[in-house]
């Protein structure tokens, strides 16, 4: 009877590590999953001519304004 007692005990303390083992894994996976979202966005910046969004990077910033392309940059803004 011993015996039986003791690998039940066995048994739950080997799923209850196991248990422990899955929350720390699901935690670790929420808390990357967080930074590489906030990691993933970036400011954009809307062309004065054309009204597209791009990346702030990309843009093309004359006189206090974004431009998507030399192009829009030299035509200006639209009248």
């Amino acid at each position: 009877m011993s015996k039986l007692l003791f690998w039940a005990a066995v048994v739950i303390v080997g799923l209850l590590v196991m248990r422990l083992m899955a929350r720390h894994a699901a935690a670790r996976t929420t808390a990357a999953r967080r930074t590489s979202r906030s990691r993933r966005f970036e400011p954009m910046a809307q062309c004065a001519h054309c009204g597209v969004h791009l990346p702030a990077k990309d843009a093309i910033q004359r006189n206090g304004k974004h431009w998507c392309s030399e192009d829009h940059a030299r035509l200006g803004a639209p009248r």
